[in-house]
């Protein structure tokens, strides 16, 4: 797999991850979703890249 692969599969992963922590702190709404969608899915995209990085050591 790519880089680009694995940056996309984490970022979506993390976008999943960050809106289940919004919704299972109690938070709901369009901001809400925007800031923990948004903050998952750029760490996740930043941990696909450090595991490409890892694995092709």
């Amino acid at each position: 797999m790519t880089e680009d692969n694995y940056r996309t599969i984490c970022s979506i992963l993390g976008l999943v991850i960050g809106l289940g922590i919004m919704f299972g702190a109690g938070w709901g709404g369009m901001i809400p979703g925007a800031i923990f969608g948004a903050g998952g899915a750029v760490t996740g995209g930043i941990l696909g890249e450090k595991l490409f990085a890892r694995k092709q050591r």
